[in-house]
Formats: C-alpha cells, structure tokens, sequence
C-alpha cells in the first residue's frame, strides 16, 4: 500500500528559512506556497506580532530542495475579485516566481477559502494544481489535480489521530495533505511541538512528496 504525505505551507515569511531547515534535518519535502507581490507588506498577529515575508530573490537558496507554488501576489480573497483581476492574480504571481526561482511549472494554493468552481475554472489554465483550503475527512486521492484538499492543518487538536487514521487506512493508495503557515511556530511557541510532529509523522511508512511530484505521478 502506498501512502503518500504531502505538506504545503504558505505565505512566504521570515521563519520558512528556519521551517526549512527543520525539515530538511528529517528528509521531508515541503511545498512552499508564495505571494511575490507581498514582499514590504507587514501586518500583526493579534494586532502586536509583526509577520514579515522574506525577500524573495535574496531568499531562493532557502526552498532548495522543496517545491514554490503561487499564492496569488496579493493574497486577496479570491470570490471578491472579477474574472480579469483573478487572472492577473495568479498568472503575474505565477510568471514573478517562475522568473525569481526558474521554475518552469507552478502550482497554486488558494488563499483564505473562498474558492468556488467560477475561481477554479479561471486558475486552471494558468497553473498545474490547485490546493484547496477546505479540509476533507477522508483520503482518497483527489479526482483531478484541480480540487486538492487538505486533511489536517499542523496544529489542529486531533491531528496525530487523524495521522494515525491515515496510516491505518487500507486503501492501495491514499494521500495526506497538512497544512499551516511556519510564522505559527513563533507566534505560538510551536517549535518544539512541529518537530515532535515531524519526528512522529517519521515513524510511519509515508512517502514523502511536494504536491507537484504527486501530480506529475498521479495526473501525468
């Protein structure tokens, strides 16, 4: 049985060089997913902790290794924006990143949640996946490479059982899809509690992939 164990984390801040480095210590791919137009922009978790995104063409040596994946370049709300200002925010964010990492193919994540089937149809030619942020219970693999959602984000209170399920599932093979954002970490004092995470998702026989090496394999 193949069992196959995705992490995608977004919004490009400061602490994913850190993140990076963590993972990089246990031999697990992460797929980084980037808002190229948010560079300068600061804002404030719980109105006093800055989050600060990384400066993206100082930062490329940091994701070696890993998978860049657009997040839009504004981190809009996508149902808010008309079909013409959508395209330009994807397809401008796809073309910044695959200038600045030399990527030739990009996936994208979606922002927030507010992503219907008009805002699917309107990405899907411009990238290669789409991840959704709804969750989903089970863990079958997607039914194209347009609808992937997630299973768990990293911090969620039942997450190691939700893990645990998926290791025990039967299925020939099924996918895991966790989520969060490395700025977390900091801002909770999660450090210790996502490499005691890493380390616990290790003991299982998972295989590790970016989102874009899953698709390549599973929707060639």
């Amino acid at each position: 049985m193949r069992k196959i164990f995705l992490l995608s984390f977004d919004d490009g801040v400061v602490w994913d060089q850190w993140f990076a480095e963590m993972l990089n210590h246990y031999s697990i791919p992460c797929t980084f997913n980037l808002n190229s137009g948010l560079e300068d922009f600061v804002w404030h978790y719980d109105d006093h902790f800055p989050i600060r995104r990384l400066k993206l063409a100082d930062s490329v040596h940091f994701y070696d290794g890993h998978e860049i994946a657009s997040h839009s370049l504004h981190h809009h709300w996508l149902n808010s924006l008309t079909d013409d200002q959508l395209r330009y925010e994807v397809g401008e964010d796809v073309r910044e990143l695959k200038r600045i990492f030399g990527r030739e193919k990009l996936g994208f994540a979606v922002p927030f949640t507010a992503c219907g089937e008009r805002e699917v149809e309107i990405i899907r030619p411009l990238v290669s996946y789409i991840r959704l942020s709804e969750e989903k219970a089970d863990f079958a693999l997607p039914k194209d490479p347009y609808h992937i959602y997630i299973n768990s984000l990293y911090n969620a209170p039942d997450v190691r059982g939700k893990i645990r399920a998926f290791a025990e599932n039967d299925a020939a093979v099924s996918c895991f899809v966790m989520a969060g954002h490395s700025y977390e970490f900091e801002v909770l004092r999660q450090w210790e509690y996502m490499e005691d995470l890493l380390r616990y998702i290790r003991s299982f026989d998972f295989e590790f992939m970016t989102t874009m090496q899953f698709v390549e394999e599973f929707f060639p």
